[in-house]
């Protein structure tokens, strides 16, 4: 790994750590500043409004002023909004800090990638985005249980001061990231963009639409665990931050692993096969009475997601120009960060009127409506490796 990969790859941690001090948890802050579930979903689908919105510009601008600067502006955003949070009370006041905070991971995703795709060979690019994805799980498995831990000690501004100092602290790696330059002119890299777009339409609707799709379950799922697992088991904080653990856990086990099998065996069929076994986890929700097997399955079906991530990456890597690839990422990106705001909106109001159970069927059903999407993909892996 070479020392731009490296940097990243602390940055990464970086991040990951500071959000999942916060993001899992959220719900809950929300709701002992007086917020309903309804009022919970709102908030939370207005800061991902705000990443879904800047998610494609961040992309261009990845491709037009550099990545280096990017990075930059999303690690400012992190830190200072922690702090602001710190400075509220009301519920309500806390919407634009949070979207700072929301704001800053469009800037890092699509740049990220972009490091990551100009540094990958055909053969390993889904190996090389694997092991990349490791800095999520590494960043995140501790840090929903100590979260957890620290709220009740300490309270909530600790927490979020903890979260701001690591955004501060990462601007170290970020500083040290040096920026490679396109091979090709500014005027090429525009004059690329129409004939991209045209070319390219269908692939990055069927891109979109199939992380739209599959985000929305997720966000879904995730508004709500916290607020069920409290209302339904009563379960501490620290050990509602046990699901996101585990779901971080699972996530850094399997990242290698399918990025590998996504290389040797196929990209298509790892993400079909992947996908296939996610509504099955959580229909089988339903059925349960106890929050450990509760745990197992929201932990298999985040297992299962989080193997299609290098397989997916790969994929629109390889079907598009090196010029344009962060205007592609944003694009996907947009549909990701989409979901998550759809779902959380539309999971608060279902939680309250029809309760969960409905939830779960709803998330299940849109991951199978994304396999026929996936099926559509194209596999180029074979063809570009035969060649000389």
């Amino acid at each position: 790994m070479d020392r731009n990969l490296s940097m990243l790859f602390l940055l990464n941690m970086a991040v990951s750590f500071s959000s999942q001090l916060i993001q899992p948890l959220f719900p809950l802050y929300l709701k002992g500043l007086g917020a309903s579930e309804v009022e919970i979903g709102l908030a939370v689908a207005i800061g991902s409004i705000s990443a879904t919105a800047l998610m494609l510009p961040s992309g261009i601008l990845a491709d037009r002023v550099g990545r280096k600067r990017l990075l930059l502006i999303g690690v400012a955003l992190s830190s200072l909004s922690p702090f602001l949070m710190t400075a509220v009370s009301d519920w309500r006041l806390t919407v634009p800090p949070y979207m700072m905070f929301s704001s800053s991971f469009s800037f890092f995703v699509t740049t990220r990638m972009a490091l990551v795709a100009e540094s990958a060979k055909v053969e390993n690019r889904a190996r090389l985005f694997g092991l990349m994805n490791l800095a999520w799980p590494i960043g995140g498995i501790t840090a929903p249980y100590v979260s957890g831990l620290m709220i009740e000690s300490f309270g909530w501004k600790t927490t979020l001061i903890l979260s701001g100092g690591i955004g501060i602290a990462s601007l170290i790696p970020t500083l040290l990231i040096r920026e490679k330059r396109l091979k090709t002119s500014e005027e090429k890299v525009k004059s690329s963009k129409l004939p991209f777009i045209r070319d390219h339409v269908g692939l990055l609707i069927l891109f979109f639409s199939f992380h739209l799709f599959e985000t929305t379950g997720l966000g879904m799922v995730d508004l709500v665990l916290p607020l069920m697992m409290e209302d339904r088991f009563h379960l501490s904080y620290h050990l509602i931050g046990l699901f996101f653990t585990g779901a971080n856990l699972v996530t850094l086990i399997t990242q290698i692993p399918s990025g590998y099998l996504a290389d040797r065996y196929g990209r298509k069929k790892i993400i079909i096969a992947c996908v296939s076994g996610i509504p099955v986890a959580l229909g089988f929700w339903l059925f349960m009475d106890n929050w450990i097997s509760m745990l197992i399955l929201y932990v298999t079906a985040q297992g299962l997601w989080s193997m299609t991530w290098p397989a997916t990456l790969a994929l629109l890597t390889d079907s598009v120009k090196p010029e344009v690839i962060g205007t592609a990422f944003g694009i996907r990106m947009t549909g990701v960060r989409l979901g998550f705001t759809v779902g959380p909106a539309v999971s608060g109001v279902m939680y309250s009127v029809l309760g969960y159970p409905v939830i779960f069927i709803t998330a299940a059903l849109l991951y199978v409506a994304s396999i026929p999407l996936a099926t559509r993909f194209k596999e180029a892996r074979v063809k570009i490796i035969e060649e000389p």
